[in-house]
């Protein structure tokens, strides 16, 4: 089970990581624009323009006329190639993928062939799944274990998505207006989960992850099995939170409860306090008690 956790160009321009221009547009890329009849040139000049336009907000050289986010979609009207080779951009990492579940399968029929699915597109990547949904992936997936670590999204909400944003396409809005947004595009109950003043010292609830394993089995429509990844005691600075037994409990429960094949206990043992541990071996106990 293994998966790029990048973002797409597009995002990396908008959503960025570091300070590195989009890319890719190497011969092989080229060529594979040309095979499906996508202008490579104009594709590298609409990222270049979009670069430029979003490292002037950063810098706050430019206010324009017109508003920050009408100005970065006519930067997409006037190159839709910049969409067209963001979706080049992920049909080529699948293609990784369906090339290598066929030589597995090719070597050991029976091998269960599944995907990691990073915390960037299964929580706050809309390009991400507009791009591609679980049924689509299905012909080359066992089962798609997607990260649903509720008790770290809270910061990385807030430093990795809301603070990026506001400095780029949408400094319009307040941190607590596009909160709100966030909240409404990807269907989280703003009522139970964190406010921004909360997003730096606590996890999401037990909800997030039962309305995103919710989500992710209908974008599966029943062609592949589903297995939240249940995060706890992930680390984020230099003095982390640890998780409450309760909340890991519940997130075991409530995936269950939204039809989960399975789960994945994640990140990594070495983090995992052993109570946390023991609220999963409980709810484990209480789920196959229901069957």
């Amino acid at each position: 089970m293994s998966r790029t956790q990048r973002q797409g160009p597009l995002m990396n321009v908008i959503l960025p990581w570091n300070d590195g221009a989009p890319v890719c547009f190497c011969e092989h890329c080229r060529a594979r624009a040309r095979e499906k009849g996508i202008d490579a040139e104009r594709a590298r000049k609409g990222f270049e323009e979009l670069f430029v336009y979003v490292r002037a907000l950063m810098a706050g050289k430019l206010q324009p006329a017109d508003g920050v986010f009408t100005g970065f979609l006519r930067v997409l009207l006037r190159y839709p190639e910049i969409l067209a080779w963001e979706y080049q951009y992920r049909l080529s990492r699948e293609e990784v993928l369906q090339g290598m579940y066929g030589t597995v399968k090719g070597i050991k029929p029976a091998a269960q062939v599944g995907w990691h699915v990073d915390h960037q597109p299964s929580s706050w990547d809309l390009a991400y799944r507009a791009e591609m949904s679980y049924e689509e992936m299905a012909p080359y997936s066992d089962f798609i274990k997607f990260i649903a670590y509720h008790d770290i999204l809270g910061p990385r909400i807030r430093f990795w998505y809301l603070a990026r944003l506001q400095k780029t396409v949408l400094s319009e809005l307040s941190l607590e207006e596009s909160l709100d947004l966030y909240y409404d595009l990807f269907g989280y109950d703003k009522k139970v989960e964190p406010k921004l003043d909360q997003l730096d010292k606590t996890g999401f609830s037990p909800d997030y992850v039962y309305r995103e394993t919710k989500r992710s089995i209908a974008s599966a429509a029943g062609k592949t099995k589903i297995y939240p990844g249940i995060g706890f005691d992930v680390p984020w600075g230099s003095a982390p939170v640890p998780a409450d037994p309760e909340k890991v409990y519940e997130a075991v429960i409530k995936a269950f409860e939204a039809g989960a094949d399975g789960i994945v206990v994640s990140r990594e043992y070495e983090e995992m306090r052993v109570t946390n541990l023991r609220a999963v071996g409980r709810a484990m106990r209480e789920v196959n008690a229901r069957k």
